[in-house]
């Protein structure tokens, strides 16, 4: 069962008025339907089974017609029940959510039993991809980004191979929480709305919850956070925490080999055009890592943040992380030999699906009544907009 078939990019009929903005935008040419509604309107809704959940629609909609469901009201539902929840968090939270260090404390007393940071899953994916490398060396493709899987396993094959096995950080993240003894449901909290998909693939993680929700439920439920401080469970992870600027993976390859490695980033509006592009090309001309995100600012600016921030002033906070991570190059390299140590590659590899492709077939018929509606019956007529 395609892992994606319950998350939908929902519609709010009554807001659409058919401007067709969403579809400009969207990177699937078959992933919206044009219908009439009872009263013949135009109306675009997403079909869930072309669908890869990347959000550019939402950003793009001036009409606020579309929007997403993820766990946050599940999760405090289950935290009021008395379920023990641990907690991971995207690297991003740190500049989405200013006041991340006090919201810690209050998810704590809310019955979070631990919290762990997502750059700690950045910091092995980078750990298992060198040794990856160093014992099969072939071109790859990076995977961090859901939307990314999620067009490979759905619209393009010939991709699969080359998609890395590694998991995701978040899904290394969860795997080490596991083998670090932590029993309890995992949730993460998140700037992306594919990590839905994700999660539902691989079961490592129950709840997937946004940044955009959880301010929601904050401001809802007028939530004061306390002024206490508290920080992640573990010690401070490392180069991983760059991972939500774009070219963030190829960023700590570069670094711990030296720039041995020929690798090449894209990311933002066009990047399925350069995997189409890539599956086509011969593996000698191809980089050894292609690390490709969805997001043009990767994932400080995912589809579940507000968009309206800053760049100027997220990139200089990140620059902070970057400086840090450079003056502890060494330190870096010696959490690789730990890792050698501590951990087997095998238990950090994903496999893929290769759903089957369902294109929607048109008529000849259904391709004549728009151009009848609109009284377009010769060849010339039908060439002018």
């Amino acid at each position: 069962m395609n892992p994606a078939a319950n998350v939908h990019i929902h519609l709010e009929e009554s807001k659409c008025i058919g401007c067709n903005h969403c579809i400009r935008v969207c990177p699937v040419e078959t992933a919206n339907i044009a219908y009439q509604d009872k009263d013949n309107n135009i109306k675009i809704r997403t079909d869930p089974e072309q669908c890869i959940f990347c959000g550019a629609c939402i950003a793009a909609c001036y009409h606020d017609a579309r929007f997403f469901y993820d766990d946050t009201e599940r999760f405090f539902q289950d935290l009021a029940a008395g379920v023990p929840i641990a907690v991971m968090a995207a690297p991003a939270i740190q500049t989405n959510l200013p006041r991340w260090k006090q919201l810690f404390t209050w998810l704590r007393r809310r019955g979070v039993t631990v919290i762990y940071d997502v750059s700690l899953g950045a910091d092995i994916c980078i750990w298992a991809h060198l040794r990856l490398l160093e014992k099969e060396p072939r071109p790859i493709i990076t995977q961090p980004c859901a939307a990314i899987v999620s067009y490979c396993e759905r619209h393009n094959h010939e991709l699969l191979p080359f998609l890395s096995p590694v998991h995701s950080p978040m899904a290394c993240a969860a795997i080490y929480m596991r083998q670090s003894g932590i029993q309890d449901p995992i949730a993460s909290i998140s700037p992306c709305i594919a990590k839905k998909i994700e999660h539902a693939s691989t079961g490592l993680v129950q709840y997937s919850i946004t940044f955009k929700k959880l301010l929601q439920y904050l401001e809802e439920n007028k939530i004061i956070l306390p002024d206490e401080e508290s920080d992640f469970d573990h010690a401070q992870a490392g180069p991983g925490t760059l991972f939500p600027l774009p070219g963030g993976l190829r960023e700590n390859l570069d670094f711990l080999t030296e720039k041995s490695l020929h690798i090449e980033k894209k990311e933002g509006a066009g990047v399925l055009k350069y995997l189409d592009q890539y599956a086509v090309t011969s593996a000698e001309h191809l980089p050894d890592v292609f690390d490709v995100l969805h997001c043009a600012n990767g994932c400080l600016l995912g589809p579940a943040t507000d968009n309206e921030q800053n760049i100027f002033k997220l990139h200089k906070q990140m620059q902070t992380a970057r400086i840090g991570v450079v003056r502890d190059l060494q330190q870096s390299k010696e959490r690789l030999v730990e890792y050698d140590r501590q951990l087997r590659l095998e238990d950090f590899l994903h496999t893929y699906t290769a759903f089957p492709k369902k294109y929607p077939v048109v008529s000849e018929e259904a391709l004549e009544q728009p151009f009848r509606q609109v009284q377009k019956f010769d060849p010339d007529k039908r060439l002018i907009n």
